[in-house]
This record gives C-alpha cells, sequence and structure tokens, in this order.
C-alpha cells in the first residue's frame, strides 16, 4: 500500500473556505494519472444547504458542530476502483442479518479542514470522529450528547455525499467563484492565489451541479441527467458500505470506535464542557 508523496499537511495549498479548490488542486499536484483511480471526491451536502460535522477547525466548542452548506474532501482506496467498491458493496442494505464475512475496505481520508491529526485519516476514525458527537464525558451533563443526537436526528440535517471519480473531478470541475461573492460583489472570503480552475473537458461552470443536492433522498447512485461526471449521491449508510465495509455501525460502537483510537491519531487538544444547551448552528461556507 502506497500513500501520496504528499509535503507536511501545513505546506499544502490550501484557501479557506475553498474546500472544493483545495482538494483539486492536491489531486491535480499530487496523484499520478495512473492512480486516480483509487481516489473519489467527495461532496458532503443535502436538500437543505445544511450538513453538521464535527472536528472541525472552524468549531470553537469540540461538542457543538460545525454545520457546512456543504463541503469536499478526498477518499483514497488503494485495493479498489470506484466502481468496484460500489458493485461489491451493493446489498449490505438489503440484507436482514449483517454478512458472516462482510468485506473490509481499506480507505482513507484526506480533509484539509479537519482537526483529526492523522493525514490521511483512516475511514472508521473519520467516520466516527465526523459525523458523531464526541463521547458523553466531552460534555458537561450527559444528557446533553443525547439532546444533541435527537436534534441532529431531523431530515435537514442529514448528510448526503455525491462521489465522483477523480479523473471525472479533473477534467470536469470549473468555478468562477461567484458562489463566494455577496450581493453587491464583494468577497466573502478572500480568494486563492491561485487561477481560476477549469477543467480540460469541462463546457460551462459545473460547480453548482456538483454542490445541487435537490431530490438527494431519492437520488441513490443515479447519475443525475445523464452527466456522469456528476457521480452517485449516497446516504451515510450507504457510505459506510462503500468504505466502511458491512453495516453502519450504532452510536455506541462508533463511541467505542472514538475512545479506542490510539492516541496518535487523534487530537491532543482538551475538550471543553458544552456551553449550554446543544443547538445546531446556522450553516456556513466551507
Amino acid at each position: 500500500m502506497e500513500f501520496l508523496q504528499l509535503p507536511p499537511r501545513e505546506a499544502l495549498l490550501y484557501a479557506s473556505c475553498y474546500c472544493e479548490e483545495n482538494i483539486y488542486k492536491l489531486v491535480e499536484r499530487h496523484v499520478p494519472s495512473a492512480s486516480l483511480k483509487h481516489y473519489t471526491v467527495i461532496f458532503l451536502s443535502n436538500s437543505s444547504k445544511c450538513i453538521p460535522v464535527f472536528s472541525q477547525k472552524i468549531q470553537k466548542v469540540p461538542s457543538s458542530p460545525a454545520v457546512w452548506d456543504y463541503h469536499v474532501i478526498l477518499a483514497y482506496h488503494p485495493n479498489h476502483s470506484l466502481e468496484e467498491l460500489l458493485q461489491r458493496s451493493k446489498g449490505y442494505s438489503e440484507l436482514e442479518e449483517r454478512p458472516p464475512k462482510p468485506a473490509i475496505t481499506r480507505a482513507y481520508i484526506y480533509d484539509l479542514d479537519t482537526t483529526i491529526q492523522t493525514f490521511p485519516c483512516p475511514f472508521p476514525t473519520y467516520f466516527a470522529q465526523t459525523f458523531s458527537p464526541p463521547p458523553s464525558s466531552a460534555f458537561e451533563d450527559p444528557l446533553d450528547r443525547i439532546l444533541l443526537m435527537m436534534a441532529l436526528s431531523q431530515e435537514k440535517y442529514s448528510r448526503y455525499f455525491r462521489l465522483v471519480s477523480a479523473s471525472d473531478y479533473l477534467e470536469h470541475f470549473w468555478s468562477g467563484r461567484d458562489h463566494m461573492k455577496d450581493e453587491e460583489g464583494a468577497w466573502r472570503a478572500e480568494p486563492p492565489g491561485w487561477e481560476v480552475i477549469v477543467g480540460v473537458k469541462a463546457t460551462k461552470e459545473s460547480f453548482e451541479d456538483y454542490i445541487n443536492f435537490e431530490g438527494c433522498e431519492s437520488q441513490t447512485e443515479i447519475p443525475q441527467g445523464g452527466k456522469e461526471y456528476l457521480g452517485v449521491i449516497v446516504g451515510e449508510n450507504r457510505l459506510w458500505e462503500v468504505f466502511g465495509g458491512g453495516m453502519t455501525p450504532d452510536v455506541e460502537v462508533l463511541d467505542i470506535m472514538t475512545q479506542a483510537v490510539p492516541e496518535d491519531d487523534v487530537s491532543k487538544a482538551v475538550l471543553p464542557p458544552a456551553q449550554s444547551s446543544p443547538v445546531v448552528p446556522e450553516p456556513l461556507a466551507p
């Protein structure tokens, strides 16, 4: 198994609030063309453009999630292509019982906005620490975790994932960055120092298509409008089946996974107690 020969995370090209371009540049500059089939660009969003995630730099209190309108990360799966992963995991969610020997996928996540120190991060660790609140011990009152879980269970906070092959992303991504300007044309966040990205096969700006999750609840694994380069949309359970292998673990298992991660794999930051009753904040642009 070979990882990218990356510079230190701090030395990678990075522009705050431009996660889609940060990931593009990571792939463009550091992934050889022969290895592209082992990388998948993942857009996170939903119809409400309101996705809660944990272990993010922008969080002021680790027990209160960051809520993005969308986010973009990169998955590395060295043993299979995305098509193979989708096919081999197909049908897990339809089984009444766990398969006796579920296929275990070795996958890793590159997220330039995470506080998880391991980079890239093993997918199970990333899944546990990003999509589940910290353990009860991180809360002043353990009941606060339960209340937060109840708040996040609302449909408008359901997380969906657009899986796009890295090669398609390089070829078809095009963003004019207009979404980062306010009504008066001022930048909401300083744009990157590099030129506007236009994929070699892009015929029009495609960024809005990539973050369009309207009707995502019914679009699972169906390319939208025949535009195969937009990949497929899957739910959280299906994401685990594809990159984690087998069935999605329940909350208690996620807690155990989070607590059992070796010290070298987790942030050394001390988790402060919750400052108030759990409230889901307003979404932010990544």
